[in-house]
């Protein structure tokens, strides 16, 4: 996931300055700059959503692709490390922690973006 707020300021920052600059006002330049940033979220939210759903797939039985077969030129097949029962449940709890986070965000900010395109 994202790291630290930067990306979401720079994101709002070039969603405001394309929609200044494309639309010249400054309601458009704030809708544009949320509309970016939703999307943004929405990007991470549905990568989230494919790890949670690879877990579930996993779990039902289904083995994942090993990494010669999903193409991966870094992945070393002799040297993998034991990841543990507890690890898989603690990650699946990180996953679906971070992803109903992510729906939060990105339905409150379609809330605002329906908000202020109503309130215009």
């Amino acid at each position: 996931m994202v790291t630290g707020c930067a990306p979401f300021f720079l994101l709002g920052l070039v969603g405001v300055a394309l929609g200044s600059w494309l639309f010249g006002s400054h309601y458009m330049a704030r809708m544009t700059g949320l509309a970016i940033l939703t999307i943004f979220l929405a990007y991470f939210a549905l990568l989230n959503w494919t790890a949670q759903t690879n877990i579930k797939n996993h779990r039902a039985g289904e083995e994942p692709k090993s990494s010669q077969e999903s193409g991966d030129p870094h992945a070393d097949a002799g040297e993998e490390i034991p990841f543990t029962e507890e690890d898989r449940r603690e990650w699946a709890h990180y996953l679906r922690t971070e992803g109903q986070i992510l729906w939060v965000a990105v339905t409150l900010l379609i809330i605002v973006l329906i908000t202020l395109f109503i309130r215009k």
